[in-house]
């Protein structure tokens, strides 16, 4: 128990996981234990405390990695209203130890959505030595007629100014880009990682900007030559990376609130399925996830936590990360 809910711990010399299972499953903790040092953002100001269903994230959201579906932000879709960032994140999930051995451990995951008729499930395996953390996802539609969604995988990052962002090669869209559109107005676009500002100041996207700077951005980086995203701290060499199928997840969210949202400093790099961050724009854009009646959408992912590198070039399918 985790402040009174129910939680998974998967952990072996190199690294710990703690895993919120009544609270949407979300992954609190992911510590590269010989630096003793969480690579995930916790709000300072947000308690850890049991969600409630269909309430705004917003105002809930303490940090970690949580799994958005069917929606990132709040949407109507063939008449239902959806909450911001999806229906799980706030739901208990169902559990189960599959193995559990000095080599291996396994934790199996699942939970159904209340109104879109999707079942979620996550296979957590972390094996004896290493600080990979595998992932197993499958999304069923038990519905009876065809299914659209967004599903995305949302780590809340730890920054600081020595931090560094780096994903593939790839054409970014902005969203949202404040204050006074400085980077471009919606729908406008810039190749990773330079963008511009109104009077043609390049801006290098890989940089993390202090608190001071008071922006925050939403972006969506598609197109992508390849699927994995990193964060580190350049000054302590360490930091948190993630590799993923881009042929299902096809765009990373970029969501960098350097000071001007909340007087929060945190970045969240996502894998998304599609854009806009509205299910029912994407649906009107053709750029979401569909599924038939009774069918389901499997996939393998990667979370690692990675030292030595100030700089990372590219994560390999199986965890491995190149750079410098």
């Amino acid at each position: 128990m985790y402040r009174g809910i129910r939680s998974v711990i998967l952990e072996n010399d190199y690294l710990r996981a703690v895993v919120l299972t009544d609270y949407g499953a979300k992954i609190l903790e992911f510590k590269l234990k010989r630096k003793a040092r969480d690579l995930l953002y916790h709000n300072p100001r947000v308690e850890i405390r049991t969600p409630v269903y269909g309430v705004n994230v917003d105002n809930w959201w303490h940090g970690g990695i949580d799994e958005c579906i069917p929606s990132c932000h709040p949407t109507t879709y063939r008449g239902e209203e959806y909450p911001n960032l999806g229906e799980v994140w706030s739901l208990p999930w169902y559990s189960e130890v599959e193995k559990d051995s000095p080599e291996e451990v396994t934790v199996h995951l699942w939970r159904p959505t209340v109104i879109a008729p999707l079942l979620l499930e996550r296979w957590m395996t972390l094996r004896g030595h290493g600080s990979i953390l595998e992932m197993r996802h499958k999304v069923t539609n038990l519905g009876f007629s065809d299914f659209q969604f967004l599903w995305g995988i949302h780590p809340g990052l730890a920054i600081s100014r020595s931090s560094r962002i780096d994903i593939p090669e790839s054409r970014v869209i902005i969203d949202t880009s404040y204050p006074d559109n400085r980077l471009g107005h919606p729908g406008d676009s810039y190749p990773w990682p330079y963008a511009k500002t109104a009077d043609g100041k390049t801006v290098d996207m890989r940089a993390v900007a202090p608190p001071e700077s008071q922006t925050w951005d939403l972006h969506y980086a598609t197109e992508l030559s390849e699927g994995w995203l990193a964060v580190t701290d350049t000054s302590a060499r360490l930091g948190f990376g993630m590799v993923f199928p881009k042929d299902i997840f096809r765009c990373i969210y970029l969501w960098l609130v350097y000071g001007g949202w909340r007087g929060l400093h945190c970045a969240a790099v996502e894998a998304w399925t599609g854009y806009p961050s509205k299910l029912e724009e994407a649906v009107k854009n053709g750029r979401c996830s569909s599924l038939n009646a009774g069918e389901s959408l499997s996939c393998e992912t990667r979370l690692v936590a990675h030292e030595g590198f100030v700089r990372v070039d590219r994560i390999k399918p199986d965890g491995e990360v190149e750079g410098a």
